[in-house]
Protein backbone atom coordinates (compact mmCIF):
# COMPACT_ATOMS: atom_id res chain seq x y z
CA UNK A 1 0.00 0.00 0.00
CA UNK A 2 1.96 2.97 -1.35
CA UNK A 3 2.04 6.24 1.27
CA UNK A 4 1.35 3.56 4.40
CA UNK A 5 2.81 5.89 7.64
CA UNK A 6 5.45 4.03 8.88
CA UNK A 7 6.93 4.43 13.00
CA UNK A 8 10.48 5.08 14.04
CA UNK A 9 12.36 4.70 17.21
CA UNK A 10 16.16 5.31 17.77
CA UNK A 11 17.84 3.03 19.62
CA UNK A 12 21.51 3.73 21.26
CA UNK A 13 23.56 1.09 22.81
CA UNK A 14 24.91 1.47 26.33
CA UNK A 15 27.67 -0.94 27.26
CA UNK A 16 29.34 -2.27 30.25
CA UNK A 17 32.79 -1.51 31.34
CA UNK A 18 33.82 -4.52 29.73
CA UNK A 19 31.96 -3.88 26.16
CA UNK A 20 29.15 -5.67 26.77
CA UNK A 21 25.77 -4.56 25.84
CA UNK A 22 23.55 -4.05 28.62
CA UNK A 23 20.40 -2.18 27.23
CA UNK A 24 19.33 1.00 24.73
CA UNK A 25 18.89 4.15 25.24
CA UNK A 26 14.97 5.01 23.19
CA UNK A 27 14.79 8.04 21.60
CA UNK A 28 12.13 9.82 19.50
CA UNK A 29 12.35 9.78 15.89
CA UNK A 30 9.70 11.74 13.41
CA UNK A 31 11.47 9.90 10.01
CA UNK A 32 13.58 7.11 9.26
CA UNK A 33 16.30 9.49 8.50
CA UNK A 34 16.72 11.71 11.14
CA UNK A 35 19.93 11.72 12.99
CA UNK A 36 18.51 13.88 16.37
CA UNK A 37 15.01 13.76 18.28
CA UNK A 38 13.52 17.13 16.90
CA UNK A 39 10.20 17.60 18.55
CA UNK A 40 8.30 20.00 20.03
CA UNK A 41 6.85 18.87 22.74
CA UNK A 42 8.61 16.63 25.14
CA UNK A 43 6.14 14.50 26.61
CA UNK A 44 4.07 14.21 23.35
CA UNK A 45 7.52 12.57 22.01
CA UNK A 46 7.90 10.45 25.07
CA UNK A 47 4.50 8.79 24.48
CA UNK A 48 5.10 8.33 20.96
CA UNK A 49 8.24 6.32 21.82
CA UNK A 50 6.40 3.92 24.03
CA UNK A 51 3.80 3.51 21.64
CA UNK A 52 6.21 2.57 18.93
CA UNK A 53 8.06 0.39 21.38
CA UNK A 54 4.87 -1.71 22.16
CA UNK A 55 2.69 -0.94 19.57
CA UNK A 56 4.34 -0.99 16.64
CA UNK A 57 7.96 -2.69 16.78
CA UNK A 58 7.47 -4.94 20.02
CA UNK A 59 9.96 -5.16 22.93
CA UNK A 60 11.59 -8.11 22.23
CA UNK A 61 12.65 -7.08 18.52
CA UNK A 62 14.00 -3.84 20.07
CA UNK A 63 15.55 -4.81 22.82
CA UNK A 64 16.38 -8.68 22.82
CA UNK A 65 16.28 -8.91 26.69
CA UNK A 66 18.18 -5.52 26.93
CA UNK A 67 17.46 -3.03 29.06
CA UNK A 68 14.89 -0.33 27.97
CA UNK A 69 16.23 3.24 29.13
CA UNK A 70 13.11 5.59 28.43
CA UNK A 71 13.24 9.61 28.77
CA UNK A 72 10.24 11.24 30.48
CA UNK A 73 8.92 14.43 30.61
CA UNK A 74 7.21 16.04 33.55
CA UNK A 75 3.76 14.89 32.31
CA UNK A 76 4.44 11.61 31.17
CA UNK A 77 5.91 11.44 35.24
CA UNK A 78 2.45 13.03 36.49
CA UNK A 79 0.42 10.82 34.21
CA UNK A 80 2.11 7.46 34.48
CA UNK A 81 -0.15 4.85 33.10
CA UNK A 82 1.24 4.46 30.16
CA UNK A 83 4.64 4.38 32.02
CA UNK A 84 3.25 0.89 34.01
CA UNK A 85 2.51 -0.93 30.47
CA UNK A 86 6.44 -1.02 30.38
CA UNK A 87 8.03 -4.25 32.26
CA UNK A 88 9.81 -2.33 34.86
CA UNK A 89 11.95 -5.07 35.83
CA UNK A 90 13.98 -4.27 32.72
CA UNK A 91 12.90 -0.56 32.39
CA UNK A 92 15.05 2.62 33.61
CA UNK A 93 12.94 5.77 33.15
CA UNK A 94 15.40 8.87 32.58
CA UNK A 95 14.27 11.68 33.77
CA UNK A 96 13.96 15.07 31.81
CA UNK A 97 15.82 17.45 33.49
CA UNK A 98 12.83 19.98 33.07
CA UNK A 99 10.99 17.70 36.19
CA UNK A 100 11.52 19.16 39.56
CA UNK A 101 12.14 17.28 42.73
CA UNK A 102 9.15 18.55 45.06
CA UNK A 103 7.15 16.18 47.62
CA UNK A 104 4.37 15.10 44.88
CA UNK A 105 7.59 14.22 42.38
CA UNK A 106 9.48 12.50 44.60
CA UNK A 107 6.56 10.42 45.89
CA UNK A 108 5.78 9.30 42.44
CA UNK A 109 9.01 8.00 41.70
CA UNK A 110 9.12 6.24 45.14
CA UNK A 111 5.90 4.52 44.16
CA UNK A 112 7.71 3.76 40.55
CA UNK A 113 10.77 2.40 42.37
CA UNK A 114 8.87 0.15 44.70
CA UNK A 115 7.62 -1.45 41.33
CA UNK A 116 10.44 -2.40 40.21
CA UNK A 117 11.40 0.49 37.74
CA UNK A 118 14.54 1.84 37.60
CA UNK A 119 15.07 5.82 37.71
CA UNK A 120 17.73 7.71 35.98
CA UNK A 121 19.00 11.52 36.30
CA UNK A 122 21.27 13.48 34.66
CA UNK A 123 24.47 14.30 37.23
CA UNK A 124 26.40 17.35 37.18
CA UNK A 125 28.10 19.76 39.83
CA UNK A 126 27.49 20.64 42.20
CA UNK A 127 26.23 17.88 44.46
CA UNK A 128 24.38 19.81 46.00
CA UNK A 129 21.56 20.15 43.26
CA UNK A 130 21.57 16.50 43.18
CA UNK A 131 20.78 15.98 47.13
CA UNK A 132 17.08 15.72 46.35
CA UNK A 133 17.25 12.51 43.66
CA UNK A 134 19.86 10.67 45.50
CA UNK A 135 18.03 8.42 47.79
CA UNK A 136 15.10 7.66 44.74
CA UNK A 137 17.54 7.46 41.67
CA UNK A 138 19.34 4.22 40.85
CA UNK A 139 21.11 5.15 37.87
CA UNK A 140 22.82 8.72 37.53
CA UNK A 141 24.43 9.66 34.36
CA UNK A 142 27.17 12.13 33.58
CA UNK A 143 27.31 14.05 30.27
CA UNK A 144 31.10 13.97 29.34
CA UNK A 145 30.55 17.00 27.35
CA UNK A 146 28.76 19.09 29.91
CA UNK A 147 31.28 18.34 32.93
CA UNK A 148 34.69 20.33 32.85
CA UNK A 149 37.13 17.13 32.46
CA UNK A 150 39.36 18.90 35.76
CA UNK A 151 36.41 18.93 37.39
CA UNK A 152 35.50 15.08 36.86
CA UNK A 153 38.36 13.43 39.37
CA UNK A 154 36.86 15.04 41.50
CA UNK A 155 32.81 14.46 41.35
CA UNK A 156 32.89 11.01 39.88
CA UNK A 157 34.05 9.69 42.80
CA UNK A 158 31.90 12.10 44.98
CA UNK A 159 29.29 9.94 43.22
CA UNK A 160 30.57 6.67 43.96
CA UNK A 161 29.95 6.50 47.92
CA UNK A 162 26.24 5.10 46.92
CA UNK A 163 24.84 2.40 45.26
CA UNK A 164 23.96 4.24 42.02
CA UNK A 165 24.51 2.63 38.50
CA UNK A 166 27.08 5.51 37.02
CA UNK A 167 26.58 5.83 33.30
CA UNK A 168 28.93 8.02 31.30
CA UNK A 169 26.90 9.28 28.29
CA UNK A 170 28.06 11.47 25.26
CA UNK A 171 31.22 9.32 24.80
CA UNK A 172 33.06 10.24 21.99
CA UNK A 173 36.51 8.65 21.65
CA UNK A 174 38.34 5.77 22.74
CA UNK A 175 40.80 7.91 25.29
CA UNK A 176 37.62 8.95 27.23
CA UNK A 177 36.52 5.64 26.90
CA UNK A 178 39.69 5.01 29.17
CA UNK A 179 39.07 7.73 31.22
CA UNK A 180 35.64 6.29 32.12
CA UNK A 181 36.97 3.11 32.86
CA UNK A 182 39.59 4.64 35.47
CA UNK A 183 36.95 6.98 37.03
CA UNK A 184 34.73 3.95 37.76
CA UNK A 185 31.92 4.22 35.81
CA UNK A 186 30.18 1.17 35.22
CA UNK A 187 28.28 1.51 31.80
CA UNK A 188 29.09 4.23 28.71
CA UNK A 189 26.92 5.31 25.64
CA UNK A 190 27.91 7.92 22.89
CA UNK A 191 28.89 7.62 19.44
CA UNK A 192 32.39 6.81 19.88
CA UNK A 193 30.56 3.36 21.08
CA UNK A 194 27.62 3.39 18.82
CA UNK A 195 25.10 5.76 16.96
CA UNK A 196 21.83 5.83 17.68
CA UNK A 197 19.87 3.14 14.98
CA UNK A 198 16.61 4.27 13.77
CA UNK A 199 14.30 1.36 13.62
CA UNK A 200 10.86 1.19 11.86
CA UNK A 201 8.18 -0.59 10.78
CA UNK A 202 4.61 0.32 9.16
CA UNK A 203 2.47 2.29 11.61
CA UNK A 204 -1.46 0.69 11.65
CA UNK A 205 -4.21 2.91 11.73
CA UNK A 206 -6.80 2.12 14.51
CA UNK A 207 -10.47 3.27 14.03
CA UNK A 208 -10.92 6.09 17.32
CA UNK A 209 -14.83 4.58 17.44
CA UNK A 210 -13.89 1.28 18.02
CA UNK A 211 -11.43 2.11 20.61
CA UNK A 212 -13.83 4.86 22.11
CA UNK A 213 -16.40 1.76 22.34
CA UNK A 214 -14.07 -0.44 24.25
CA UNK A 215 -13.34 2.55 26.51
CA UNK A 216 -16.43 3.33 27.55
CA UNK A 217 -17.42 -0.78 28.01
CA UNK A 218 -14.47 -0.88 30.46
CA UNK A 219 -15.23 2.20 32.48
CA UNK A 220 -18.63 0.26 32.92
CA UNK A 221 -17.65 -2.04 34.06
CA UNK A 222 -17.89 -4.94 31.24
CA UNK A 223 -15.98 -7.97 31.23
CA UNK A 224 -13.74 -9.60 28.15
CA UNK A 225 -16.48 -11.58 26.98
CA UNK A 226 -18.46 -8.00 26.15
CA UNK A 227 -15.37 -6.72 25.03
CA UNK A 228 -13.70 -8.98 22.71
CA UNK A 229 -16.69 -8.54 20.18
CA UNK A 230 -15.74 -4.86 19.77
CA UNK A 231 -12.16 -5.47 19.68
CA UNK A 232 -12.95 -7.37 16.63
CA UNK A 233 -14.66 -4.33 14.54
CA UNK A 234 -11.24 -3.78 13.98
CA UNK A 235 -8.55 -6.23 12.27
CA UNK A 236 -5.21 -3.71 12.72
CA UNK A 237 -6.64 -3.62 16.79
CA UNK A 238 -6.89 -7.41 17.08
CA UNK A 239 -3.12 -7.73 15.43
CA UNK A 240 -1.95 -5.17 17.34
CA UNK A 241 -3.47 -6.36 20.93
CA UNK A 242 -2.04 -10.09 20.04
CA UNK A 243 1.06 -8.40 19.33
CA UNK A 244 0.97 -6.67 22.65
CA UNK A 245 0.04 -9.57 24.97
CA UNK A 246 2.60 -11.93 23.45
CA UNK A 247 5.30 -9.66 23.87
CA UNK A 248 3.76 -7.80 27.36
CA UNK A 249 7.15 -9.35 29.28
CA UNK A 250 9.95 -8.21 27.04
CA UNK A 251 10.74 -10.85 25.38
CA UNK A 252 9.30 -13.74 26.85
CA UNK A 253 6.40 -15.03 24.35
CA UNK A 254 3.38 -15.40 26.64
CA UNK A 255 1.28 -18.23 24.54
CA UNK A 256 -1.91 -16.48 23.35
CA UNK A 257 -4.73 -19.01 22.93
CA UNK A 258 -7.33 -16.93 21.45
CA UNK A 259 -8.34 -12.78 21.25
CA UNK A 260 -10.47 -13.34 24.65
CA UNK A 261 -7.58 -14.85 25.67
CA UNK A 262 -5.54 -11.78 24.95
CA UNK A 263 -8.03 -9.73 26.92
CA UNK A 264 -8.29 -11.86 29.52
CA UNK A 265 -4.26 -11.59 30.04
CA UNK A 266 -3.86 -8.05 30.00
CA UNK A 267 -6.25 -7.26 32.31
CA UNK A 268 -9.18 -4.67 32.25
CA UNK A 269 -7.05 -1.64 34.30
CA UNK A 270 -3.76 -2.27 31.87
CA UNK A 271 -6.15 -3.01 28.89
CA UNK A 272 -7.70 0.70 29.70
CA UNK A 273 -3.97 2.37 29.73
CA UNK A 274 -3.15 0.13 26.53
CA UNK A 275 -6.05 1.33 24.55
CA UNK A 276 -6.03 4.96 25.77
CA UNK A 277 -2.15 5.30 24.92
CA UNK A 278 -3.14 4.07 21.52
CA UNK A 279 -6.33 6.58 21.27
CA UNK A 280 -3.09 9.38 21.91
CA UNK A 281 -0.80 8.43 19.58
CA UNK A 282 -2.08 6.35 17.11
CA UNK A 283 -3.61 8.04 13.50
CA UNK A 284 -7.29 6.54 11.92
CA UNK A 285 -6.36 4.31 9.37
CA UNK A 286 -5.63 5.59 5.89
CA UNK A 287 -8.57 5.29 3.20
CA UNK A 288 -6.34 2.23 1.71
CA UNK A 289 -5.56 0.81 4.97
CA UNK A 290 -9.11 1.08 5.89
CA UNK A 291 -10.41 -1.13 3.04
CA UNK A 292 -7.46 -3.82 3.94
CA UNK A 293 -8.91 -4.03 7.56
CA UNK A 294 -12.71 -3.85 6.32
CA UNK A 295 -11.63 -6.93 4.13
CA UNK A 296 -9.53 -8.29 6.85
CA UNK A 297 -12.89 -8.38 8.88
CA UNK A 298 -15.28 -9.46 6.21
CA UNK A 299 -12.99 -12.67 6.03
CA UNK A 300 -12.59 -13.02 9.44
CA UNK A 301 -16.49 -13.28 10.39
CA UNK A 302 -16.83 -15.15 7.48
CA UNK A 303 -14.65 -18.15 8.11
CA UNK A 304 -15.81 -17.89 11.92
CA UNK A 305 -19.53 -18.55 10.54
CA UNK A 306 -18.33 -21.27 8.38
CA UNK A 307 -16.49 -22.98 10.81
CA UNK A 308 -19.28 -22.88 13.62
CA UNK A 309 -20.59 -25.99 11.62
CA UNK A 310 -17.33 -28.01 11.97
CA UNK A 311 -15.36 -26.74 15.58
CA UNK A 312 -16.75 -24.86 18.87
CA UNK A 313 -15.52 -22.90 21.73
CA UNK A 314 -11.97 -21.45 21.22
CA UNK A 315 -11.43 -23.43 17.70
CA UNK A 316 -14.20 -20.87 16.09
CA UNK A 317 -13.21 -17.97 17.55
CA UNK A 318 -9.30 -19.04 16.56
CA UNK A 319 -11.02 -18.99 12.72
CA UNK A 320 -11.97 -15.38 12.98
CA UNK A 321 -8.26 -14.84 13.37
CA UNK A 322 -7.21 -17.29 10.57
CA UNK A 323 -9.40 -14.76 8.31
CA UNK A 324 -8.60 -11.09 9.78
CA UNK A 325 -4.87 -12.06 9.69
CA UNK A 326 -4.67 -13.74 6.22
CA UNK A 327 -4.49 -9.95 5.10
CA UNK A 328 -2.05 -8.63 7.20
CA UNK A 329 1.20 -8.83 4.68
CA UNK A 330 -0.87 -6.24 2.36
CA UNK A 331 -1.48 -4.63 5.68
CA UNK A 332 1.91 -4.90 7.34
CA UNK A 333 3.42 -5.08 3.47
CA UNK A 334 5.97 -7.52 4.58
CA UNK A 335 5.74 -11.81 4.41
CA UNK A 336 3.55 -13.72 6.61
CA UNK A 337 6.26 -15.50 8.49
CA UNK A 338 7.45 -12.07 9.98
CA UNK A 339 3.77 -10.26 10.10
CA UNK A 340 2.99 -13.40 12.61
CA UNK A 341 6.49 -14.11 13.88
CA UNK A 342 5.76 -12.00 17.31
CA UNK A 343 2.47 -13.10 18.16
CA UNK A 344 2.74 -16.37 19.66
CA UNK A 345 -0.48 -17.89 18.07
CA UNK A 346 -1.58 -21.37 18.12
CA UNK A 347 -0.14 -23.68 15.68
CA UNK A 348 -3.72 -24.56 13.42
CA UNK A 349 -3.78 -20.69 13.04
CA UNK A 350 -0.41 -20.14 12.10
CA UNK A 351 -0.43 -24.01 10.04
CA UNK A 352 -3.42 -22.31 8.01
CA UNK A 353 -1.87 -19.00 7.48
CA UNK A 354 1.51 -19.90 6.31
CA UNK A 355 0.78 -23.00 4.93
CA UNK A 356 -2.70 -23.39 4.38
CA UNK A 357 -2.44 -26.19 6.05
CA UNK A 358 -4.15 -28.20 9.23
CA UNK A 359 -7.72 -28.09 10.26
CA UNK A 360 -8.21 -24.10 9.20
CA UNK A 361 -6.22 -24.22 6.14
CA UNK A 362 -9.07 -25.61 3.82
CA UNK A 363 -11.45 -23.29 5.03
CA UNK A 364 -9.49 -19.83 4.44
CA UNK A 365 -8.46 -21.50 0.91
CA UNK A 366 -12.21 -21.14 0.30
CA UNK A 367 -12.64 -17.99 1.77
CA UNK A 368 -10.03 -17.28 -0.83
CA UNK A 369 -11.61 -18.63 -3.53
CA UNK A 370 -14.67 -16.94 -3.11
CA UNK A 371 -13.00 -13.29 -2.90
CA UNK A 372 -11.46 -14.38 -6.26
CA UNK A 373 -14.32 -15.77 -8.35
CA UNK A 374 -13.30 -19.23 -8.71
CA UNK A 375 -16.75 -20.72 -8.96
CA UNK A 376 -15.05 -24.19 -9.44
CA UNK A 377 -12.14 -24.20 -6.86
CA UNK A 378 -15.60 -23.04 -4.50
CA UNK A 379 -17.55 -26.15 -5.40
CA UNK A 380 -14.63 -28.57 -5.36
CA UNK A 381 -13.61 -27.34 -1.51
CA UNK A 382 -17.16 -26.92 -0.22
CA UNK A 383 -18.05 -30.39 -1.33
CA UNK A 384 -15.15 -31.88 0.09
CA UNK A 385 -15.85 -29.72 3.60
CA UNK A 386 -19.41 -30.71 3.10
CA UNK A 387 -20.68 -26.69 3.22
CA UNK A 388 -23.60 -26.27 1.92
CA UNK A 389 -24.52 -23.01 -0.19
CA UNK A 390 -26.95 -22.16 1.96
CA UNK A 391 -24.74 -22.23 4.89
CA UNK A 392 -22.18 -19.94 2.61
CA UNK A 393 -24.57 -17.10 1.87
CA UNK A 394 -25.70 -16.89 6.13
CA UNK A 395 -21.59 -16.88 6.32
CA UNK A 396 -21.37 -13.88 3.95
CA UNK A 397 -24.43 -12.28 5.39
CA UNK A 398 -23.21 -12.01 9.13
CA UNK A 399 -19.58 -10.99 7.47
CA UNK A 400 -21.01 -8.38 5.86
CA UNK A 401 -23.30 -6.70 8.99
CA UNK A 402 -19.97 -6.98 10.81
CA UNK A 403 -18.15 -4.63 8.51
CA UNK A 404 -21.32 -2.09 8.68
CA UNK A 405 -21.36 -2.64 12.44
CA UNK A 406 -17.39 -1.48 12.58
CA UNK A 407 -18.38 1.49 10.38
CA UNK A 408 -20.78 2.30 12.19
CA UNK A 409 -19.01 2.41 15.99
Amino acid sequence: MTGQPHAFLGRQPIVDRHGELVGHELLYRARGTDDRACFDDEDSASLHVLSTLLHDLGAPQVLAGRQAFVNVGPGSLRDAGALVLLDPRRTVLELSQAIEPDTETIGRIRMLREMGFGIAVSAAPPMESLAPWLPVASHLKVDMMRVPDGQLDVFVPALRYGDHVLIAEKVQSEAQMRRCRQLGFHAMQGWHIGRPEVMGSVKLGVSHAVLRRALEQLAGGASAAEIEPTMRLDAALCWRLMHYTAASNFGMMIPVESLAHAVELIGPRRLGRWLQLLLNTVEEPSPAAATLIRAAVFRGRMLEMVGAEYFSGVDCDNLFLVGAFSLLPAMLMQPMADAIASLALPKAVADALTMRQGRFGPLLELAEALEQGSSERVEALCANLTISSRALVRARRSAQAAVQEAALA
